[in-house]
């Protein structure tokens, strides 16, 4: 009976393997195989493409814009949208009724890229409506798109898409604190500041990992944004990795794509590593400090 119950879930199994095997491995194990020959795969380079890789200008300017995004966008993402997310569930506990702007947080998800491109360039075009408004103060005209200041209009469009979605998040993770915690803490002296940084925080650093790891993941996704606004070469000061290995591909240049795909995925996963251990040890350090009293 144990054999055939094993048997019977390995059946169940199957399809799912079988997928993930043809669509995921296979390909994967391709993508390897080809960073080690020339483009079209017919002779053996060895580490060649991955030298070119890191010899390329191009390369190095789109991976320090990319790992500058990815540290500057996500904390300021990860903050605003906690600080949202207790206001509201605070305003949820009060029994209070909600605001316009408790539903309104949540229209960016629903809105697509492409329709968002006509908007961005109305408000940041250098006779857009950003500019006419400076006029109005007597300050100088920006080309936002076109210029340095681009990474700004970026990081704005990277917030507003994402915030509704990672308060959401966050949400989830307050609606699990009990209410008598905060009411025990109340009963010792604990003000609202306390109260957030000596218990919200701490209770919410298991969540604190998932949320961080979908918001770096998320960072990748603006190359459609920045791409429908700007074209394949935009200002260098958002040129990321997605425009260099999209140019790539259209000179099928595929040896230093599959190099650089390698160098990003385990570049992304031991960032995810890094943040998994960082949580860990926090976590250890809390459970001596309860356990210790030297600690």
């Amino acid at each position: 009976m144990k054999n055939k119950s094993s048997l019977t879930s390995l059946l169940y199994l199957l399809p799912s393997l079988s997928g993930v095997v043809f669509f995921d491995l296979a390909p994967f194990a391709d993508v390897i195989k080809r960073s080690f020959h020339d483009d079209m795969c017919r002779r053996f380079v060895g580490m060649e493409n991955y030298a070119k890789l890191f010899q390329s200008r191009s390369f190095l300017l789109a991976g320090k814009n990319t790992l500058c995004f990815i540290l500057c966008s996500t904390p300021l993402l990860l903050a605003l949208s906690l600080c949202l997310a207790v206001l509201l569930h605070q305003q949820a506990q009060a029994h209070t009724p909600r605001s316009s702007l408790s539903a309104a947080y949540l229209l960016p998800l629903a809105l697509p890229v492409a329709s968002l491109t006509g908007i961005w360039n109305i408000l940041f075009h250098e006779y857009g409506l950003l500019n006419a408004l400076l006029s109005c103060f007597r300050l100088p005209k920006t080309d936002w798109i076109n210029t340095s200041a681009s990474m700004l209009v970026v990081t704005a469009t990277y917030l507003w898409r994402n915030l509704g979605y990672t308060t959401i998040l966050w949400l989830a993770g307050l609606s699990g604190i009990d209410p008598l915690l905060y009411e025990a803490a109340a009963l010792d002296g604990a003000d609202t500041k306390k109260q957030f940084f000596c218990l919200t925080i701490p209770l919410l650093k298991p969540l604190g990992f998932t949320v961080s790891v979908l918001a770096i993941l998320n960072t990748f996704r603006v190359f459609r944004d920045i791409y429908l606004i700007s074209g394949d070469y935009p200002n260098q000061s958002i040129y990321m990795l997605q425009h260099l290995l999209n140019n790539w591909f259209t000179n099928m240049q595929f040896g230093k794509i599959t190099a650089a795909a390698l160098v990003i995925l385990f570049t992304t996963g031991w960032l995810v590593i890094g943040l998994q251990l960082s949580f860990s040890i926090q976590k250890q350090r809390r459970h001596y400090g309860q356990t210790d009293p030297s600690a």
